[in-house]
């Protein structure tokens, strides 16, 4: 009895390691509707899903934005001083964004309403991907589904930060294009990369240029850099003199106050970021089989791409 139950574990241990860690493939062909409860609950679930998105993201627009700043609430719709911080490496550089970045601390209430826009805007994303992992054999096929999820994601798309389109890329985008079943591709491409593909090279374009002409005027900023190795931001107070919050140039876009030379290496890091994002969906409309979920240093192309 011991010495087969050892046989059979290492007869099926072959097959386990067969399996490339990290990987996911489309779920092709997917699981009865049966096996998820949600399935009956996915159209009115994602209405409400979607109606939540186009709130949050016409928060950003200019006449909500002048409405939130009649309100003081105009710190709601930047980072915090630990989002910023986040994105950039250990260093002087962090240290003062984490300080608050030379501004003055934002009001409670703004902070909790930033939270609570955050938290709701990925919740709605999150649920959006676990219906289409739980559920996909009610989520693919429908037309309405893929409507109502593309409506969700690019609802004021002209309007959204780089940083929230590269959420919107990163949580939905991605995993739910990534697991599409090969019979509904056409559909969902239709409805999640036909129309994102050249809005996102008109964004990148811009971005980029933002980022080459902010780092012309910060290369003068010193060589002893705020930002660990990076020789782009001096000392000088003239270089940390805070900018107003969503002020011009790339930095303001981007985050909105701080330093001005802080912010130019914010704008930079979400612009790559991004970029890296929407490299992966194009990696996935090339070959869509095989590249979803495969762990790289940049989250970005898994290199399949080189015998394309």
């Amino acid at each position: 009895g011991g010495s087969g139950g050892k046989n059979a574990t290492a007869a099926a241990a072959p097959s386990a390691m067969s399996i490339p860690a990290g990987l996911v493939r489309p779920v092709d062909p997917p699981p009865p509707s049966s096996e998820c409860p949600a399935s009956d609950h996915l159209d009115w679930v994602l209405t409400l899903s979607a109606a939540l998105c186009t709130a949050v993201h016409g928060v950003w627009t200019p006449a909500s934005a002048a409405e939130a700043a009649s309100l003081g609430l105009e710190r709601a719709l930047s980072m915090s001083p630990d989002e910023q911080a986040a994105h950039l490496v250990h260093g002087p550089a962090r240290t003062f964004a984490i300080a608050g970045g030379g501004l003055p601390p934002a009001s409670l209430t703004a902070s909790a309403t930033r939270d609570w826009l955050r938290g709701l805007r990925d919740s709605a994303y999150a649920l959006i991907t676990l219906l289409s992992v739980h559920a996909p054999a009610a989520f693919y096929p429908s037309h309405a589904i893929a409507g109502a999820v593309a409506g969700a994601m690019f609802a004021e798309l002209p309007h959204m930060h780089d940083r929230h389109v590269r959420q919107a890329l990163h949580m939905v985008v991605r995993p739910v294009v990534g697991r599409c079943p090969g019979a509904h591709r056409a559909l969902w491409h239709a409805a999640l990369t036909a129309s994102l593909v050249p809005h996102m090279h008109g964004r990148l374009c811009a971005g980029w240029a933002r980022v080459k002409g902010s780092g012309a005027s910060s290369a003068a900023a010193g060589a002893s850099g705020l930002d660990g190795g990076n020789s782009r931001i001096g000392h000088s107070t003239s270089v940390l003199e805070p900018i107003a919050v969503g002020g011009g140039g790339g930095g303001g876009i981007n985050t909105g106050g701080g330093s001005a030379v802080v912010e130019d290496l914010i704008a930079e890091r979400v612009t790559r970021d991004l970029t890296r994002d929407h490299c992966a969906v194009l990696e996935l409309i090339a070959i869509p089989d095989g590249t979803f979920g495969r762990k790289t240093k940049g989250s970005g192309l898994t290199g399949h791409l080189r015998g394309a």
